[in-house]
């Protein structure tokens, strides 16, 4: 079974606040902008200019956006001065001579007369003569867009030939992959002048900015997932998609986000587009769609036991139908494409479909079930066909999917069970599956059931970890976790009951002391339980993180979290809930305390997708928590807008309490320090309004962000009160980590001189280097030296405080100026500005004054030329300047860049380009930073 994005939707309790209303979203059917092509429009434009070339051949598969490219590059043809013109070829207008062409030509073009033709096209389309402001002409091509240059009619082709050869035209055509050979095609190919640009289909970075830009909004991780898995990222695919999704609710705008509400259907006009794809098939090939449709992954043994036919598959491979993967010692067929099988099954009766899944159970049962997941396929496809299923095979198919994650169907084959026959077994895979799934009063049920029949002491603990899990992350209820974990120890030994003492530390982890619990949680590595000991390991790795012994957390966390993917990995059955995105959560922590960001950053965002892809939304929203969390700490605030913003459009969709409070808080102290007061008011509010946790995190998360609304407000010596008595809260819980994160934020908003000794008590007994370089942060801030604020500043970049980094740094380069040191001033201002590029439209009190000058036209013209190695007196050549007005020219910009020397330019310069794209908002600026696109600053 393949598992389809989530549509399940759940009714939202009245105590958990819902979104606010939002305008009205914007209609599927307008125009979409142009996004996701810079880069080949740019190589059209290139060719445009480069009088060699006299053609570009844009190729691709049908629909993926080359006519939309080829527009576009017409109208920069236009605004580059020159005259235009567009032709369509097709099948029809090909049976007339210059029938593509004929609208182009003037009257006295005689189609049987080449010469002639030629004479007055070449007339017709001529050069143009323009005079530009200094007064010199310049001759430019007629550009012609021809869609469709496949079907292009021979007269059309040979008089087109003609005009490329003889330079009256430039042209502009798009070819369709896949299509019949065609005489212009191979003669335009083989041409030494023309150029290629070949159209892939976006990629899912590539969907996701389209979406954005045409949406105004972010979607939801879940939402663009299903969107480019389903549209694979062919852009008329995705048009469609979205068009119908948007015109029928079925894609919905809630809290700032784009959301899903179920699967998305398109329009008449894409299910036509994909009939048309398939039509033309004899029966044979139809047959072997159908089959494809309703049982992808078919294996290939699968196929040869039914006797099909080799040349068929092949025909039917060739033309992109269906496709042949090899995983391992795996060969499996699906569809060509998922919007195939939407339009198959649709049109496939129902005594049809009975007929092929028998025919699959016949076939199966008749060879034998020999792999595991032949039991998972034997069970589904019986099920389909209506026909009576072995409860033992019910049972093992359901397991099967519970190892890969597929909660969903665990829940559809465990439903053909008769009430009254269900196992200890079978109510643990439900109670699990439910949890899974966001259903927590289901789940409790069936897990109150395990334990009530659960025998021996491991199956009443594994019932008890599952039943305390489920009502303190899902019910977010603290008091019934305990008691039950209580009540169990009653029915088991002393070694049952050492286990669930850890299991009890694991949760008193989120409202007791600290160093208490990890005293408690010492033994966890000797548990001999494999569920339990992990999970009392990822405990003790958080209660490390927030003791500040960081490296301790990070290998510890990172040693669990390789092992559940090792049991992801293995043949054996996995234990319940090991699922590998968890267990990342805890590296995420421990990596953003410890000062790895880009490496907490690879983390979150492959457990996010993991959790995506097994349709796991509890783990989603946890999971954008933290990584909103771990933004937020670095100051890339509009990173952290997006993941938090994520996590509670998660939260109130399907009811999650905890991430909910959490999140609403961490979106109050983003908005805040983006100078968005209202709307960090109205998140705080959120916040506040929750329902009440007693995780000690949430509170003081809480505070935090009602200390930066108070400032944002203009109370600074308000949101000083708050933090100083959040940071002695803190410390009183042993939540050290949290404790250095406040009276940081002291320190930025003015309160260095009360805040840094604590600092650096902290920074002394932790391992952390975003502790330390708090620590120095406002040790600097106290002493005003310039050059310690600038070390400073360097050590908040090492660690990944980017906006730290940037106030440091601003408060460097006025101290520099105090000092009466310019050069210095200016090279703390460039690296204030290149810190801030990525800290998403900050406005904190820390970041006044103190910014780089930019450069002058000519100063910044200069300076391009002398880093590309250019020397003083080329440049004077050049310019027609003289030597010394270039000099004097680099010396100001070397002191506007705080440098001394032109092997110091490249770096500077990339600076400046880096601070004007995120004051300009240029395509890019303000995008998710990628791991690898984060670099150290010089």
């Amino acid at each position: 079974m393949k598992p389809t994005p989530s549509t399940r939707t759940y009714p939202r309790p009245a105590q958990i606040p819902a979104s606010r209303p939002v305008g009205p979203p914007p209609s599927g059917r307008e125009r979409w902008p142009f996004t996701a092509r810079e880069a080949e429009l740019d190589a059209v434009a290139a060719c445009l200019d480069d009088p060699s070339t006299t053609a570009v051949l844009i190729h691709g598969e049908a629909g993926v956006g080359k006519s939309r490219l080829a527009h576009e590059a017409l109208r920069l043809a236009s605004r580059k001065g020159h005259r235009v013109e567009r032709a369509v070829a097709t099948s029809s207008a090909a049976a007339l001579p210059l029938g593509a062409l004929a609208h182009l030509l003037p009257p006295d073009a005689v189609a049987h007369d080449p010469v002639t033709a030629f004479h007055a096209a070449a007339k017709a389309f001529g050069m143009r003569t323009d005079t530009g402001p200094d007064g010199r002409s310049s001759e430019r091509r007629t550009v012609l867009l021809l869609d469709d240059l496949h079907l292009l009619d021979n007269a059309s082709a040979v008089l087109l030939g003609h005009l490329l050869w003889a330079r009256a035209v430039f042209l502009i055509a798009t070819v369709r992959d896949g299509a019949p050979p065609s005489d212009a095609v191979a003669a335009l190919d083989r041409a030494e002048t023309t150029r290629r640009i070949a159209l892939h289909p976006f990629s899912r970075f590539q969907v996701r900015e389209v979406l954005n830009r045409r949406l105004d909004h972010r979607v939801e991780h879940a939402a663009l997932d299903a969107l480019f898995t389903w549209s694979r990222g062919n852009a008329l695919f995705l048009y469609e998609l979205v068009t119908g999704a948007v015109d029928d609710g079925t894609l919905q705008l809630g809290d700032g986000l784009w959301r899903l509400t179920g699967k998305p259907t398109g329009t008449r006009r894409l299910t036509a587009i994909v009939r048309q794809r398939l039509q033309g098939l004899s029966p044979a090939r139809e047959a072997l769609v159908e089959l494809v449709a309703l049982c992808e992954p078919l294996p290939l043994g699968a196929l040869r036991n039914g006797n099909a036919d080799a040349t068929d598959l092949e025909w039917l491979e060739k033309r992109g139908l269906i496709q042949l993967h090899t995983t391992g010692r795996r060969t499996y067929y699906t569809l060509g494409h998922p919007l195939y099988g939407e339009v198959v099954r649709h049109r496939i009766a129902p005594e049809r479909r009975r007929e092929i899944y028998t025919s699959q159970v016949r076939s199966l049962e008749k060879h034998g079930v020999r792999r595991r997941e032949d039991a998972l396929r034997l069970a589904s496809w019986q099920l389909a066909a209506e026909l009576p299923v072995e409860h033992a095979l019910l049972v093992s198919a359901a397991a099967m999917a519970r190892h890969v994650r597929d909660f969903p169907t665990v829940l559809e084959l465990l439903s053909g069970l008769p009430q009254g026959s269900e196992s200890f077994e079978v109510w643990l895979m439900r109670g699990e599956a439910y949890h899974h799934t966001a259903q927590w009063e289901r789940a409790e049920e069936c897990l109150l059931n395990a334990g009530d029949i659960a025998l021996g002491d491991r199956e009443i603990l594994t019932a008890t970890m599952e039943r305390t899990q489920n009502l303190f992350w899902g019910y977010g209820d603290m008091a019934r976790t305990l008691a039950v974990n209580s009540a169990a120890c009653e029915r088991l030994g002393e070694s049952g009951r050492r286990v669930l003492r850890i299991n009890e530390a694991g949760y008193r982890m989120y409202c007791d002391d600290i160093r208490a619990v990890l005293h408690l949680l010492e033994d966890a590595e000797e548990v001999p339980v494999p569920r339990l000991r992990m999970w009392g390991q990822l405990q003790r790795s958080l209660a490390l993180s927030y003791l500040g012994r960081t490296r301790d957390a990070s290998d510890l966390s990172r040693r669990v979290h390789e092992e559940m993917r090792e049991a992801d990995r293995g043949e054996g059955r996995s234990d319940p809930s090991s699922h590998c995105s968890g267990p990342a959560i805890y590296r995420v922590v421990a990596l953003s305390e410890a000062g790895r960001t880009n490496e907490a950053r690879v983390v979150g965002d492959d457990a996010f997708a993991c959790a995506v892809a097994a349709q796991a939304v509890h783990l989603q929203a946890w999971i954008a928590t933290h990584m909103g969390r771990c933004e937020l700490m670095a100051g890339r605030l509009e990173q952290a807008r997006d993941w938090f913003a994520e996590a509670v459009s998660l939260a109130r969709a399907h009811a999650f309490s905890r991430p909910l409070a959490f999140s609403c808080a961490g979106l109050a102290a983003v908005h805040a320090q983006r100078g968005s007061v209202g709307d960090a008011r109205k998140a705080l509010e959120a916040a506040r309004e929750a329902p009440p946790d007693q995780q000690q995190a949430v509170g003081l998360i809480t505070s935090l962000a009602g200390a930066w609304v108070e400032a944002a407000g203009g109370s600074m010596a308000k949101a000083r009160s708050i933090l100083a008595e959040t940071a002695r809260r803190a410390r009183s819980m042993s939540m050290f980590s949290y404790e250095a994160w406040l009276l940081s934020d002291m320190a930025r908003l003015g309160g260095a001189p009360e805040a840094h000794e604590r600092l650096a008590e902290l920074a002394d007994a932790s391992d952390s280097e975003l502790t330390r370089a708090r620590a120095e942060s406002a040790r600097a801030y106290v002493t005003g030296s310039a050059a310690e604020l600038r070390v400073a500043a360097d050590l908040c970049l090492l660690a990944g405080a980017e906006l730290l980094a940037a106030e440091t740094a601003c408060e460097a380069s006025r101290a520099a100026e105090r000092e009466g040191d310019p050069r210095a001033a200016a090279a703390a201002a460039v690296l204030a500005g290149r810190s801030l590029a990525r800290c998403g439209g900050a406005r904190t009190p820390g970041l006044s004054d103190g910014r780089a000058r930019p450069l002058t036209r000519r100063e910044s013209e200069i300076a391009v030329l002398a880093s590309g190695g250019l020397t003083s007196q080329e440049i004077a050549d050049r310019l027609v300047l003289s030597i010394r007005t270039v000099d004097n020219h680099l010396l100001r910009a070397y002191a506007k860049l705080g440098i001394a020397s032109r092997t110091q330019l490249p770096a500077a310069l990339a600076g400046q380009a880096e601070i004007r794209a995120s004051r300009s908002g240029a395509p890019g600026a303000a995008r998710k930073m990628r791991p690898e696109e984060s670099g150290d600053y010089s």
